[in-house]
């Protein structure tokens, strides 16, 4: 995620305009700001609670949304059948049921053993939400 987090910033950067410091490259093309933002982040999860605990809640919040991600299949193969599909999935829909079970099954685990964790990711996911339909919002667009 160290790779991937500034990229998925300056991204952000790029798509809202009141996050354009975060989409700033340097001469050589790489996102300073957006790499120093999650730098100071990830310093302030470290500073603040135990690896242990940053592992289960980063965890969760990645396992919630890949969960969210394959459930979009589902919707999407219900809400728009005919809609032309470039790729496939083998198996559809055991393999996707399968990988639902099993991070369902974890996320659950999650809640029941480490409800603090569990409670930092709802927190994170809830703000992000927020803050997308805020900006949604703002652009006169409808969420």
């Amino acid at each position: 995620m160290i790779l991937a987090g500034p990229r998925v910033l300056q991204r952000i950067g790029q798509d809202y305009p009141r996050f354009a410091p975060l989409a700033r490259q340097n001469r050589d093309g790489i996102p300073v700001t957006a790499i120093l933002f999650q730098s100071a982040t990830s310093l302030l999860f470290l500073w603040t609670a135990s690896f242990e605990q940053i592992l289960i809640f980063s965890g969760a919040t990645m396992a919630l949304n890949t969960f969210a991600t394959v459930l979009g299949l589902f919707v999407l193969r219900w809400r728009q059948p005919g809609l032309r599909r470039p790729f496939r999935v083998s198996f559809y829909p055991i393999t996707p049921l399968i990988f639902l079970g099993i991070t369902g099954w974890t996320l659950i685990y999650i809640v029941l053993q480490r409800p603090v964790e569990a409670l930092i990711t709802l927190a994170i996911l809830a703000s992000g939400g927020l803050v997308y339909l805020l900006l949604r919002a703002s652009k006169g667009e409808e969420a």
